[in-house]
This record gives structure tokens, sequence and C-alpha cells, in this order.
């Protein structure tokens, strides 16, 4: 019996010493486990912290660009304003000038033809002498006066009437898309004529330019006397202008008559792009007449007249 419980104990002891092997293990274990736990969690603070931050941050700059956007806004719709308080005032200039009773900003030479006469009846008496400056504006009110007459020419004149139904359907959902039926017919009947040029390469990118609104023209500097190549009509030209298409290095030169085509049609996508930005308040009709204008203004870069 003495052997069998010595035997037992033994058994017992060796059992116990794996046992407390084994919890010592499991305590080892269990520490380094505290320890990687205790680590994530404090990088997942530093990691909410940095997001708070940035969020903060993000949220900051977004307040300080949409209050400069306000601002450029707000600017933008009183230089509007301004413009057309502009634009009214000379067609009041322009309906007040009659026959009779001619408006002198507009006719300049009027006044200058009373000057002469009272020179000639009294030429001993002093005439008041104008400044530069007020002959630039005379001769700035003039030329704006023509270009509101030329538009009131337009506006005498019988409009298309399926035009004007397609424009004011586009109006409602303006997009420079050749698929609805005004665009594609100003595309077809004056844009793609306007850029159609003997370089089919270079005028096919050229469209795409104008349509991306990613070209730059520009004078080309010094002496431009003698006629050089004509990158878009091939031909021996006096080049004054140079192109470059979208983020090319490579300049093209080109003729004024391609300069004044180019520039008509770049004139008509500023326009469609006002209104799709929703700066154009005018009714229906009136946009439509300045539409007409910029087509017809097309049609004469094409042939050369501007």
């Amino acid at each position: 019996m003495a052997e069998a419980k010595t035997q037992a104990f033994t058994r017992l002891e060796h059992e116990l010493t794996n046992a407390q092997k084994e919890l010592k293990l499991k305590d080892e274990e269990c520490e380094k486990l505290s320890k990687v736990r205790y680590q994530m969690e404090q990088e997942v603070e530093d990691l909410t912290a940095s997001l708070f931050e940035e969020a903060n941050k993000m949220v900051q700059d977004a307040n300080i660009k949409r209050i400069h956007t306000e601002k450029l806004l707000e600017e933008a719709n009183q230089k509007i304003e301004i413009l057309q308080a502009e634009v009214v005032a000379l067609k009041q200039l322009v309906l007040t000038s009659t026959p009779n009773s001619p408006n002198k900003h507009l006719h300049p030479q009027i006044d200058v033809q009373k000057k002469e006469k009272s020179i000639s009846i009294k030429p001993f008496w002093k005439t008041h002498r104008r400044s530069t400056s007020h002959h630039e504006f005379t001769k700035e009110s003039r030329q704006i006066a023509e270009a509101q007459q030329e538009q009131a020419k337009i506006k005498c004149k019988e409009i298309d009437t399926v035009c004007l139904e397609e424009f004011q359907n586009w109006r409602l959902k303006p997009e420079m898309n050749h698929s609805t039926p005004f665009f594609c017919r100003i595309f077809n009947e004056d844009i793609k004529p306007c850029l159609n040029f003997q370089n089919r390469k270079l005028a096919t990118r050229l469209q795409e330019c104008v349509e991306g609104n990613c070209l730059t023209i520009e004078p080309i500097p010094g002496d431009n006397s003698y006629p050089r190549k004509c990158s878009l009509t091939e031909s021996n030209k006096l080049c004054n202008y140079k192109i470059r298409l979208d983020d090319d290095q490579e300049w093209h030169s080109i003729s004024q008559l391609c300069r004044n085509r180019i520039a008509a049609v770049c004139d008509f996508y500023t326009y469609i792009r006002y209104i799709q930005q929703g700066l154009v308040k005018s009714e229906d009709k009136d946009a439509f007449y300045e539409i007409a204008r910029l087509r017809r203004q097309m049609g004469l870069a094409k042939l050369g007249f501007t």
C-alpha cells in the first residue's frame, strides 16, 4: 500500500508540474495577446483621430471654397446686371435716335458739322476741344450701336418656326449632343462647313478641341509680312496667328481667314456654354435671335467677309 501511495503521489506531482508549466505558457500567451490588443487599440485611436482631423480639414476647405464660389457668383451676377443695364441703355440710345432728332452719341459728325458752322460764322470764338477719351467712347458706342442695329435687322426678318421649336426643346435640357435635332442642324449646316479645311486630320482634331474648349490661339510675334504655309489650308498665305491643340507642344501657323472661322465657331460654343451654365436669362426668342446672329457670323466667316 505504501508503495502504491508513493507511485500515485509521484504521478500526481508530475501531472501538477506539467499543469503548472502549461498554465505558465497560457499566461505568457495571454500577456502577448493583451499587448497586441493594446497596440491595436492605440493604432485604432490614432487612426480615428487622424480621420477626424482630415474630415474637419476637408469640411473647412469645402466651406472656404463654397464661400469663394458664392463670392465669385455674386460678382458675376453683378457684372451681368451691369452689362444688361448697359445694353438697355444702348438700346434706348438707338431707339431715341431719329432723323429729326438724332442722338449725338450715335452721330457725332452732326455735332462736328455744327461746330464747323459756328466757327465759320464767328471765327474768333474759342471752341471746346473734346478729349481723346471722349472720341474713343463715341467710337465704341457707335460700334456697339451698329452691332445692335444689325441684330435688330435679324429680328425684323421672318424666322424659321421649326428651328425655334427645336431650340426651345433643346433649352429644356441643354446638351452639346449631336443627336439632338437643334445641335445636329447647326453642326451640319454651320459648324462643320466652317471648320472644313484642306488638312482633314488637323481639321478633325481642331473640331474636337473647339468642342472640348481646349484650343489656344495667339498672334505670331515679330515680322509676319512674308507668306508661309498655312497648316489648315496647306497653302502659302500671310499667317499672323498660331494655334495649339489641347496639351500639344506643337504650334500650327494659320492665316487670318482660318482664325476668323475658328473664332466664329468658338463664339457660338461660348454662348451655348453660357446657356448651359444658366448665365443667359433672356427669353427663348431673344436667345434664338442671338444664336441666329452667331450662325450668320459663321457663314460670313466661312465666305471670308469678316
